[in-house]
């Protein structure tokens, strides 16, 4: 399994907007829904910067990532280029891989 987090920094006005697009049912996941390795994708609104924003995409595997990646190219670019107006910031924080969706939590680790 492949976790790959972005985070954004949304204009003021366009907060739901974002969250329809960027959401579990908006036209990202609808997409990425296409090819078999997706999995789900969750959103997340910080607690006290109202405008920022995690999205958690879940594939099976970094393989599945990049060919969806590679398959579905130039209607992404499109896609993004289209919600581009929703955002001010857009930064990958990274691909994280873990053998199962519910790992015990490190906190709860001694």
């Amino acid at each position: 399994m492949i976790e790959v987090f972005y985070r954004y920094r949304v204009h003021p006005q366009q907060v739901r907007a974002f969250e329809h697009a960027y959401g579990p049912n908006g036209p990202w996941v609808e997409m990425f829904r296409r090819h078999p390795g997706f999995q789900r994708t969750r959103l997340f609104r910080h607690k006290s910067e109202q405008q920022v924003y995690i999205t958690i995409d879940v594939w099976d595997s970094k393989a599945s990532y990049d060919q969806f990646r590679a398959m579905y190219a130039d209607e992404y670019n499109r896609l993004d280029a289209q919600l581009s107006l929703l955002k001010l910031e857009e930064h990958l924080l990274g691909y994280y891989e873990g053998p199962d969706e519910y790992r015990t939590p490190l906190d709860t680790m001694a």
